[in-house]
C-alpha cells in the first residue's frame, strides 16, 4: 500500500539510512492535549491517599544529641570547663543527624554546637593566660 496519510508527516531520510518521524506535539496519549506538562490527571474525588510506603516516615519529637548538646554547651560556657567540648561534639553529631532524618532540632543543635565552641574557646584562653602568667614569674598580690 502506497497511499499517503495527510494527517501523518512525511518521513524523513537519515544519513544512516534510519527513518526519522518528526515530534509529535502530544507525545503522552494519555495526558489531554492543553494540560500542563509533567501534571497529569486531577485526582478522584474523595480519593486521598493517606499512607504511602515508600516515602521515609519522620521520626517523631526532638533529637536527643541536640537537647544534650544545648544543655552541654550552657554548662561549659557557664562553668568554663570541658563540658564545652562535649557540647560541641553532641552539636556536630545533631546536626548531621537532623539533616539525615528529618528529625526536629537543628536549631538546637547549631546553638549547642556554637555555644560549644566559644565556651571551649574561652577555657583555652584562660588555660592560656593563666600559663603565660606563671611564666613570666607575675604574681597577683
Amino acid at each position: 500500500m502506497s497511499t499517503s496519510d495527510p494527517d501523518r508527516p512525511a518521513q524523513q531520510p537519515h544519513p544512516s539510512g534510519a527513518v526519522e518521524y518528526p515530534a509529535l506535539e502530544n507525545p503522552n496519549p494519555y495526558v489531554p492535549v492543553g494540560y500542563p506538562a509533567g501534571v497529569g490527571f486531577p485526582p478522584l474525588p474523595g480519593y486521598y491517599p493517606t499512607y504511602d510506603p515508600y516515602r521515609a516516615v519522620k521520626p517523631p519529637g526532638t533529637n536527643g544529641n541536640a537537647i544534650a548538646a544545648l544543655v552541654s554547651a550552657i554548662g561549659g560556657l557557664l562553668c568554663c570547663g570541658p563540658l564545652g567540648i562535649v557540647g560541641l561534639v553532641f552539636g556536630v553529631i545533631a546536626i548531621r543527624e537532623t539533616k539525615r532524618t528529618g528529625q526536629d532540632g537543628y536549631g538546637l543543635a547549631l546553638a549547642g554546637a556554637i555555644i560549644g565552641g566559644l565556651a571551649l574557646a574561652g577555657t583555652v584562653m584562660v588555660v592560656v593566660l593563666y600559663l603565660a602568667l606563671m611564666v613570666s614569674g607575675w604574681q597577683l598580690v
